[in-house]
């Protein structure tokens, strides 16, 4: 009776900080801007930016939304711009001649459901495997939704601080971005629709990087396990370590031409700080009891 009690008291003060946490009330419609390299609406919903609350809402760990910023997606002028514009141009587009069956099918598999869903199923099938306790498994998915969930906050605060476009108007006006290698394509179409927010940093590649290192801290990088999608019933992805999920997860974001590879690229470096910074601060074991 008094752990119900306890848990009921715990939960009652969460929900009353949370629920000042700048989630709600929702904040004007976000239309970004024409200017040059910046995100406006995209097709084919012309829908507002999604969640811009996020960028300066309250996290659960971290110090700031801000503070594992990444450094901004490459000028445009620049070659590595051009590079990953080139990428994703290629391989992106609705009907790529270079995009193989299983790039195709890892893209939408990967779309098709949301980063908790995925990570929070790949830690419980595998503390069942590994006989993990009740209280290791609150501690594992804990610690696991508070580096999703500050992972998702840094993200979205950089993305509404830099608020850069997508592949789909870059890729259609890059007679406009300044640089010689990009030449643009207004009839491009990516593999399946863009989300309706900025480009930089890819959220899935940042929810799913903390995710990973999580994961990897409790039960090795190199751990064999499967992930299943509730949207797609039969289909499923195999893989030999975390760092393998990862990058599919990177790739599949470009090869559905709705982001360019840096997005990806800085997208996991911020999830894998958010999650070192929650695994060393929150959460933490009492007596050396893992």
């Amino acid at each position: 009776m008094r752990g119900i009690q306890w848990g009921q008291t715990v939960a009652d003060a969460i929900w009353a900080w949370r629920s000042t946490d700048g989630f709600a009330p929702p904040p004007p419609p976000f239309v970004g801007g024409t200017d040059i390299g910046e995100w406006r609406p995209t097709p084919p919903a012309l829908a507002p930016g999604a969640g811009p609350q996020f960028a300066y809402m309250t996290p659960w760990a971290i110090l700031a939304p801000s503070q594992f910023r990444p450094g901004g997606p490459p000028a445009l002028n620049s070659t590595r711009y051009a590079e990953v514009f080139n990428e994703t141009k290629s391989m992106g587009s609705l009907n790529s001649s270079l995009r193989t069956a299983d790039q195709t099918s890892y893209a939408l598999f990967w779309n098709s459901s949301t980063g908790t869903y995925f990570w929070d199923s790949v830690a419980v099938s595998l503390s069942k495997q590994r006989h993990k306790t009740l209280l290791q498994n609150a501690r594992i998915l804990g610690v696991l939704n508070i580096a999703m969930a500050d992972a998702a906050i840094a993200c979205w605060e950089a993305k509404y601080h830099y608020v850069f476009w997508r592949p789909i108007t870059a890729i259609a006006l890059a007679d406009s971005d300044g640089n010689a290698a990009t030449s643009p394509d207004p009839n491009f179409e990516p593999l399946f629709a863009t989300p309706a927010h900025p480009e930089y940093p890819s959220g899935h590649s940042t929810v799913s990087s903390s995710a990973t290192r999580v994961l990897a801290h409790f039960f090795g990088n190199r751990t064999s396990f499967t992930v299943q999608s509730e949207l797609t019933p039969g289909v499923e992805r195999s893989f030999n370590s975390f760092s393998e999920a990862l990058q599919e997860v990177t790739d599949a974001r470009v090869f559905a031409g709705i982001h360019f590879r840096t997005a990806c690229e800085d997208g996991e470096a911020t999830g894998t700080a958010v999650a070192n910074y929650v695994l060393t601060n929150a959460l933490q074991p009492v007596e050396g009891d893992d």
